[in-house]
């Protein structure tokens, strides 16, 4: 005491002030987050409960801190929330209105000390409504695309067939050509719409055995006649056996039908395209190699970027979506696809398949 003033330690109390100020900062910040924050103890007695929890589940925190779960009341929110079993994968729930992401994990001290459970909670409606919104939107697409085109490559393939009537022979030209850019630009639609689908999670890869030889061989024959056309050279060369493999062969095959049909396509006449085939460390090699224009160096790190096309094809018919797209599907087989490419003397694409879906 001195001049009857109480005096304190000024170290003690400058250790006290800082602690004091850092628990207030911390809640504060915690109380400020958009998550929900809940923690129960050891004991699993409920302990703290940040702002954001009190509104996602329409409760007075002073209700309920310092209760067990099996003292909470059975149907509300809060003992829906903490009685589900959410450590190992994400929960999501629909609370009060909201779609609510749940996730669990438990907390350690330094020491590596148990001191309880902390659960969080992520409102997610925004996310949830805006993927139903693109749902919807790819399916009206989808329809609204397609099905007209559909219509008209129907009536084309009528009057070429004689249908309605006898075909003069340059009608008749003029009509394969129409039928031609019609299936060019269905492929086109699909195309864009299969990258939509598969980065907004949409397209699931559906693994079932297939013979891989067969498999291949009927990608081969899909682009003989185009090869054909264009006056280059298409050879398969694959071994005589080979093992049965889980693959999705319907979105396996858009991969090949790009791959090849883009060798056959920047490929001059007189060139060739070989596929070959092999297995290795339990994996499906495939490469496709062709003897065409080539890939610059430059644009080698973006040939399986959206839209992407080189200044160097512009005379080509292309959306820049086939190869992203095929990219996206042997990611989604675990696999990847390589290119190697010298301007002017070539390309080839090697495409790395498990032939098993991995654990």
């Amino acid at each position: 005491m001195v001049n009857g003033l109480l005096t304190v330690n000024s170290a003690a109390h400058g250790t006290f002030f800082s602690t004091i100020t850092r628990s207030s900062v911390t809640e504060c910040i915690v109380d400020s987050l958009s998550s929900g924050v809940i923690f129960l103890d050891v004991t699993g007695i409920l302990t703290y409960m940040n702002r954001a929890a009190e509104i996602f589940l329409q409760v007075f925190k002073e209700t309920v801190l310092g209760k067990r779960i099996d003292m909470l009341p059975l149907r509300t929110p809060l003992y829906k929330v903490l009685s589900e079993d959410c450590r190992d994968l994400p929960v999501e729930m629909n609370i009060c209105g909201r779609v609510l992401e749940i996730r669990s994990s438990l907390l350690r001290s330094p020491e590596n000390e148990l001191l309880g459970n902390l659960v969080e909670l992520f409102d997610v409606s925004k996310e949830r409504r805006e993927k139903r919104n693109r749902e919807e939107f790819v399916a009206k697409m989808t329809h609204d695309l397609k099905s007209p085109l559909m219509v008209m490559q129907g009536y084309v393939q009528a009057i070429r067939l004689g249908m309605l009537g006898d075909v003069e022979p340059r009608l008749a030209d003029t009509l394969r050509d129409m039928e031609r850019s019609g299936k060019y630009l269905y492929a086109m639609i699909e195309d864009l719409l299969d990258v939509y689908r598969l980065e907004m999670g949409l397209v699931q890869v559906r693994r079932k055995e297939c013979d891989v030889r067969s498999f291949l061989e009927g990608c081969f024959r899909d682009r003989q006649l185009e090869a054909d056309e264009n006056g280059v050279t298409l050879t398969l060369r694959i071994p005589r056996k080979l093992p049965v493999a889980e693959l999705d062969v319907k979105q396996l095959s858009r991969v090949f039908a790009n791959v090849i049909g883009n060798a056959i396509k920047f490929t001059p006449r007189g060139g060739k395209v070989t596929v070959t085939a092999q297995i290795r460390n339990d994996n499906l090699l495939v490469e496709i190699r062709d003897t065409g224009i080539g890939i610059s160096e430059s644009d080698l790190p973006h040939i399986f970027k959206k839209y992407f096309r080189s200044e160097k094809v512009a005379g080509f018919k292309g959306s820049g979506l086939g190869l992203a797209l095929s990219r996206e599907i042997v990611d989604a087989h675990g696999g990847v696809i390589e290119v190697k490419s010298v301007e002017g003397k070539g390309s080839s694409f090697t495409v790395v398949l498990p032939l098993h879906e991995q654990d």
